[in-house]
């Protein structure tokens, strides 16, 4: 029988989605289990974890043999308890009797660079390595405004807006609750500040796009892509997310809002409507092929893209362990199928490593 794991970093983490999966892993023929990967005895490799017991509809404490099947959920942070579980994600993902639904992307630096130098260049802002306060300082003064993301971050966490005006440098970051800003009087009080706080662990800077709509919002669309039953990349749909008025994010995380793409883009001029409509429609089609050219084999992909006053599409992320709160507010309907998708790629995955068993044992058998 096979057997399914989910791989996070915190026991508690995506409990809803993790309980959907596994509620329908025994119509899959499969048990369905969830742990962390410092939950992985390094002598015996048992697991220590839980396993969704379906009679009581619960999940249990249990340990366990290391699933065949599993599915990469961990989100990492720049930390000790993420430094040691990426360590052990890499050595499970060397093993060749292990089926990964997806290998996960790397870095955002690694990500950008191929993206930069692909056939989706155009949709790229130009992006550079927050290397030291000179080069941040530097950046800054031939954009005037610039946006710093943390290489290790997600769900907007840790991006800062500098902006230079005259001899003043302005800072804002956001919480849920408010817009943090502080106003630096001259270069060498910021100076201390960029030292501090972002030269201190990993950052990539692009100039900030005015990527806004009508009501002066931050937005973006949310496009979720995944693989089916088959192995072929599909649409499972999009929509789009508005953060509060004259902020800077519109991450959920950040106050956000979800509305759905149809509304939107009903209320787009007919020629704007069909060429974004176009422009996504290449996009997403190009995207999957150059990922899985450079990298190993994905699963699902989640898309953020902003739009610019004159049309222009920028590709603002790329998550290759996305969310899924926009679809399943806009899109209620496909709900079963994005629990079960998991499970049916993973039953893919698992026939066609046996059906590759079977050719080498017919192979060899034939040369003796």
């Amino acid at each position: 029988m096979n057997a399914f794991g989910i791989l996070s970093l915190n026991p508690g983490s995506e409990m809803h989605y993790f309980t959907e999966i596994a509620v329908r892993a025994a119509k899959y023929g499969m048990e369905c289990f969830r742990f962390i990967p410092s939950g992985i005895d390094p002598v015996t490799h048992q697991v220590t974890g839980e396993k969704y017991e379906h009679h009581q509809q619960r999940w249990t404490q249990a340990q366990f043999p290391l699933p065949n099947i599993l599915y990469d959920r961990c989100l990492y942070g720049d930390d000790n308890h993420s430094r040691r579980c990426m360590s052990i994600m890499k050595w499970l993902k060397s093993r060749e009797d292990l089926l990964f639904l997806g290998h996960g992307l790397p870095g955002k630096w690694v990500l950008y660079k191929v993206l930069a130098a692909s056939a989706l260049a155009p949709y790229v802002p130009e992006t550079k390595q927050a290397h030291t306060v000179y080069s941040v300082l530097s950046f800054l003064s031939s954009k005037k405004k610039i946006i710093l993301k943390p290489v290790f971050g997600h769900a907007g966490s840790g991006i800062v807006c500098l902006e230079e005006e005259g001899e003043t440098i302005t800072v804002c970051a956001e919480t849920r609750e408010r817009l943090l800003k502080s106003i630096f009087p001259d270069r060498n009080t910021a100076e201390n500040w960029i030292e501090k706080h972002i030269i201190s662990r990993p950052y990539l800077m692009q100039e900030f796009l005015v990527l806004t709509d009508r009501q002066n919002r931050p937005m973006d669309i949310r496009i979720f892509l995944q693989k089916d039953e088959n192995g072929s990349w599909k649409e499972r749909g999009r929509g789009i997310r508005a953060g509060q008025a004259n902020r800077i994010l519109s991450n959920l995380a950040a106050g956000g809002s979800i509305e759905e793409y149809s509304s939107w883009e009903a209320g787009l001029p007919p020629v704007s409507r069909e060429f974004i409509s176009a422009e996504l429609e290449g996009l997403t089609s190009a995207l999957p092929t150059i990922l899985e050219s450079h990298f190993l084999p994905l699963f699902e992909i989640g898309i953020d893209i902003g739009i610019a006053a004159d049309s222009a599409l920028w590709i603002l992320d790329v998550n290759s362990k996305p969310g899924r709160k926009v679809l399943e507010e806009t899109s209620p309907e496909i709900k079963d199928l994005l629990y079960s998708a998991p499970l049916a790629y993973g039953i893919l995955l698992a026939e066609q490593s046996q059906g590759k068993e079977n050719y080498n044992e017919k192979t060899l058998s034939n040369r003796g």
